[in-house]
């Protein structure tokens, strides 16, 4: 009898290891997909926002620019070759005008133009002088467009047209499993455009999943939805393949995924462990002034020890530590061996500052203020000794919110840096929108002094910039001396380089502090004062 209820205990045991990685696969499978499937649309329908905000951000700045720089009432061939000109700037647009105060068309660079009529009433935006309006053109309801207009004060304006199929992007499924639908449309509900994911995905049934996406910048709305039909064919193969071999697979990957574990921790492990060991240490390279020849401070570079001795540049785990998330507790380890090891150096040179490399992602939540707080508050290095860097080749998630965060980071006396300027998504809205105290100008301009006439007039006008908005100029990646004397010429005072120092392990930047910037021994007032009349009891 107890043989028999022993071999029923197996047969159930085996049994529900047989069926269990079946059952628990369809499970997780609609799980995934009820999980997620509303976020993927979701960040879907916001990047895709961000994509089209970006042609308008583009159309608007070539708007602005002609109609702050140029005689709006002249119609001669340079003002037509202006108007040329911004339509080929900014791609997505397809047509200029200037208009008189009664409504005629008195300029424009193309001899054939499309009549216009007004779908929607005049939107403002960001900018007081500019309406945004929808239109038709061509035939009785034909294309629709966008239309930017600048209202000059004497009633003259000057507008342009962005396309409904160039004002959204083209979309990629990406991530997504399933095809979707986008549709634009105005915040009062105007449609404008829609695309599908795929030209020939079925749209039949009920939306699985919908979400809508509102521009800040602009009176429109993305909305993104999933057809219960494309959802379905998207995942129908799956479910099939699942179940018919979803219980080879599970014990497979199971014994594969405990044979790894026990051979290998994986690279993910390696960077906690060495997080653990602290293996991420900073390296410091100084920041000069190049009109003096006096220290600034330095940027901390992080690098990663190796057992064997030597270091690992940041190449060969910053892209994965980003991916992983462990950029957040590297850097949180990296800023308080900062603050222990240069603490009694900076302590005693309060003008000395410490700036350090911040992701994208850590102006997406208050806990990098927190962090701040917590590893600085009462330290020898003070918190306005201190410089967060803010690249520009990665875009921000959520401006509004990023300017919060620095907002609240600068009340603390923390400076923050706009890195490789000119190099990536934010440009003129990072500057206007952010309140960064410090430009810093990316090694590539640097580089083109002396043999690149447009980037050595980018220099000239981004020194020229930050002086108008009071900002810090820094150069980075200067490697020349002929790069120093050009920048110097040029108004630069702040750079930084292999000409001067590459970045240096604690000791040596610490040695070279007390080199160029000695503590010199101070005898109290009162003490010269006694010795010059003699009575050095009295000190």
């Amino acid at each position: 009898m107890k043989n028999q209820k022993r071999r029923w205990k197996v047969v159930l045991l085996a049994g529900a290891v047989a069926f269990a990685p079946l059952i628990g696969l369809n499970l997780l499978l609609w799980v995934h997909i009820s999980a997620h499937g509303r976020v993927d649309i979701d960040d879907a329908a916001k990047s895709m926002l961000r994509l089209t905000e970006s042609r308008l951000d583009e159309a608007m700045t070539q708007l602005v620019g002609f109609a702050m720089k140029s005689d709006h009432k002249a119609c001669n061939s340079e003002i037509k070759q202006a108007l040329g000109q911004a339509i080929l700037k900014a791609p997505f647009v397809t047509q200029i005008n200037i208009w008189d105060p009664r409504g005629n068309m008195v300029c424009s660079p193309m001899d054939a133009q499309r009549v216009v009529r007004d779908v929607s009433p005049a939107n403002d935006t960001t900018n007081a002088n500019v309406k945004f309006t929808l239109v038709d053109y061509g035939s009785d309801k034909g294309p629709k467009a966008i239309e930017l207009a600048y209202r000059f004060e004497d009633g003259w304006r000057v507008s342009l047209l962005v396309p409904d199929d160039r004002l959204m992007p083209a979309i990629v499924v990406g991530r997504m499993q399933a095809d979707f639908v986008s549709r634009l449309s105005l915040v009062d509900g105007s449609f404008v455009a829609a695309r599908l994911s795929r030209s020939s995905m079925p749209t039949e049934g009920v939306s699985a999943f919908a979400v809508q996406s509102v521009s800040d910048r602009y009176p429109i709305t993305l909305a993104v939805t999933i057809p219960s039909a494309s959802l379905w064919a998207s995942y129908r193969e799956l479910f099939l393949w699942g179940n018919a071999g979803g219980a080879v697979l599970a014990f497979i990957s199971i014994l594969g995924a405990l044979a790894v574990a026990r051979h290998t921790e994986g690279p993910v492990r390696a960077i906690e462990s060495a997080i653990r060991r602290g293996d991420f240490i900073p390296y410091y390279q100084p920041l000069m002034c190049i009109r003096t020849g006096r220290l600034l401070g330095c940027e901390a570079l992080v690098r990663r020890k190796r057992p064997g001795g030597g270091v690992d540049g940041p190449g060969a785990f910053i892209p994965m530590v980003e991916a992983t998330g462990q950029i957040f507790e590297i850097t949180r380890s990296m800023m308080a061996h900062a603050r222990d090891e240069l603490g009694p150096a900076y302590n005693a040179r309060p003008h000395l500052k410490v700036s350090f490399n911040l992701v994208a992602d850590h102006f997406s939540s208050l806990k990098i203020v927190s962090d701040m707080k917590e590893i600085f508050e009462g330290a020898q290095v003070k918190m306005d000794q201190i410089v967060l860097e803010v690249t520009e080749r990665q875009p921000l998630p959520n401006l509004g919110e990023a300017r919060v965060i620095i907002a609240k980071l600068q009340e603390l006396g923390i400076r923050i840096a706009l890195d490789d300027v000119g190099t990536g998504h934010g440009g003129m809205s990072y500057l206007l929108k952010l309140g960064v105290d410090q430009m810093k100008m990316d090694k590539m301009f640097v580089d083109a002094i002396g043999s690149d006439r447009y980037s050595t007039a980018i220099i000239d006008t981004l020194v020229k910039l930050a002086a108008d908005l009071n900002i810090e100029f820094v150069a980075e990646g200067v490697e020349t001396f002929e790069q120093i004397a050009y920048l110097k010429e040029h108004g630069v005072d702040a750079a930084q380089g292999y000409v001067f120092a590459p970045p240096l392990p604690g000791p040596l930047y610490l040695e070279l502090i007390q080199t160029l910037d000695p503590i010199k021994s101070r005898v109290p007032e009162r003490v010269r004062k006694a010795i010059r009349g003699g009575d050095v009891q009295a000190a």
